[in-house]
């Protein structure tokens, strides 16, 4: 081979050195030109993010209308017990109002502070309270002496002292007209002819002992207009049994007292037969329980249902004037009672709620003859 073909082959792959070189030489080159713009991309996001904050402003958090510290604000609580006093009556009115529908117990009236112990503050007395829970009979009392304008009439006495001609006319006058408002029992019609106290009164028993005769016109808050004589009070409402069965009362007043149920006599507990054609059927009447009132009379047997409401009137009065007294007694038919001295049954007084304490010395009960213990008659639910 000539040196001339070796310098050739040479210089060819000489070249070609060259040139790879020169490749590779800008190949760094142009690696290094694009790291380096990347770089300058990513330093150049980098300080974007380094850019001084803005300031803003701040939420100032008296203006939140949500309270930030909840145990801060107190939560008044609903005072209950000026909702109950809308209108008791009472327990214990803490109010209570069970089912007093033949449960012993029931609602007690202005016993320790008022109508179911709540304290309303009612007046009370053996005639009845000054208001009521809708458990009582309503009572209105009548002087039969004055017309409804309060003027005498003919049964006033007009003449000076006692004359006892003149009495004796003007009490068959009052015989005579409680007979014929027994006729037809009208509250009505004795409001229309007679004088009627402005106030009622509220009654749970009709257990009255030996008194003066002016204590009811003073219970209804007329003793200085009304003479203690010749009037009538007249109750009505409504009771129920405690069980379903036969009851009757045994009663005795000086000088008034008759009881209707359903519209119907069933005693007539008057001193002496005067003013109904009402009698016992029952052999022992006028018979038992003697004591200083005389003889208890028995009524008639009459059915009620058990929490059944059922209608009840009284009527208690005064004739001649001087001593008055009533007691109203209560016996179920099939009832086991203690049996007294003569025998006679010691029966439950009536009530249509428990008898208040303050009231039981007043009422100067006889053990021999009643208790207080026993059922009540209340039909308030």
């Amino acid at each position: 081979m000539s040196n001339s073909g070796k310098k050739g082959y040479l210089g060819n792959h000489a070249k070609s050195s060259a040139a790879m070189v020169s490749l590779a030489i800008h190949g760094v080159l142009i690696l290094a030109a694009v790291s380096f713009v990347a770089v300058r991309v990513i330093v150049k996001e980098d300080k974007t993010f380094e850019a001084k904050p803005v300031a803003r402003p701040r939420m100032k958090l008296k203006k939140l209308t949500v309270p930030v510290n909840i145990k801060k604000k107190k939560i008044q609580k609903p005072k209950l017990r000026k909702t109950i006093v809308s209108k008791p009556k009472t327990k214990s009115m803490d109010i209570k109002m069970p089912e007093i529908s033949g449960i012993k117990g029931g609602t007690g009236y202005m016993d320790g502070g008022g109508l179911g112990g709540i304290g309303f503050g009612l007046e009370i007395d053996l005639f009845g309270g000054s208001k009521g829970s809708g458990n009582e009979l309503e009572g209105n009392f009548f002087d039969l002496k004055a017309d409804r304008d309060g003027k005498p009439n003919d049964m006033a006495q007009i003449v000076e002292g006692i004359d006892q001609k003149v009495e004796k006319k003007q009490n068959d006058e009052y015989s005579e007209v409680l007979k014929n408002f027994l006729g037809s029992w009208s509250l009505s019609r004795l409001e229309k002819k007679f004088f009627k106290a402005p106030k009622s009164k509220f009654a749970t028993t009709f257990m009255v002992p030996h008194m003066s005769a002016n204590e009811a016109p003073k219970a209804y808050g007329v003793e200085k207009e009304v003479a203690p004589k010749r009037w009538i009070a007249y109750y009505n409402g409504k009771i129920a049994a405690p069980e379903t069965g036969r009851y009757r009362f045994w009663g005795i007043a000086d000088d008034a007292m008759l009881v209707r149920i359903k519209r119907r006599v069933v005693i007539d507990a008057s001193l002496g037969k005067r003013y109904s054609d009402w009698d016992s059927k029952d052999p022992r009447n006028r018979k038992l329980k003697k004591s200083k009132e005389a003889a208890m009379v028995i009524g008639d047997w009459f059915h009620m249902t058990k929490g059944k409401p059922t209608d009840m009137e009284v009527v208690i009065g005064e004739q001649p004037g001087g001593i008055f007294y009533c007691r109203l007694l209560i016996e179920q038919d099939g009832v086991e009672y203690p049996k007294s001295r003569d025998g006679s049954p010691i029966l439950p007084i009536f009530k249509t709620q428990e008898i208040p304490e303050k009231l039981l010395p007043q009422m100067r009960i006889d053990p021999d003859i009643m208790t207080a213990d026993g059922p009540v008659f209340g039909v308030l639910k």
